[in-house]
C-alpha cells in the first residue's frame, strides 16, 4: 500500500500525498534543502578526511572527531534516502536520521575519547 510522501499515512488511491497541506509542506522542505546539499557533502567529506587522518596516524581522538563531525552533520542536515522516505514518509525519515546522527555522535565520543 502506498504512503504519503510527507507524513507516512497509508493512502487508498494512487495519490502521493494525503492532503494538500502535506504536499505543500513537502515541496517547501525539498526547496529549502536543495541548496544545503553542498554543505552536507562537504561536511561528510571533512569528517571522513579527519577520520582517515586519525587511522593513518593512529590517533583515536582524530578518528572520534571525524565521526562526531559526520554525526553533527546528519543531525543538522538529516537527508535520508528515497527508500527511507518512501517507507516512513519525509517527516519520520528526518526524525530517524536525526536519531541516527545522535547515535553517531555518541559512537564518536566513545571511539575517540573513552
Amino acid at each position: 500500500m502506498k504512503k504519503c510522501r510527507y507524513c507516512g499515512k497509508e493512502l487508498d488511491s494512487n495519490l502521493e500525498f494525503c492532503s494538500s497541506e502535506c504536499e505543500n509542506s513537502y515541496r517547501k522542505i525539498i526547496e529549502k534543502d536543495r541548496h544545503k546539499i553542498k554543505y552536507f557533502i562537504s561536511s561528510i567529506i571533512l569528517g571522513f578526511l579527519a577520520m582517515f587522518y586519525g587511522v593513518v596516524s593512529s590517533r583515536n581522538c582524530m578518528i572520534g572527531s571525524g565521526i562526531i563531525v559526520m554525526g553533527v552533520t546528519v543531525v543538522l542536515l538529516p537527508f535520508t534516502t528515497s527508500e527511507t522516505t518512501a517507507l516512513f514518509g519525509n517527516k519520520k525519515a528526518r526524525f530517524i536520521g536525526r536519531i541516527l546522527g545522535m547515535i553517531l555522535i555518541a559512537v564518536g565520543i566513545w571511539v575517540g575519547f573513552i
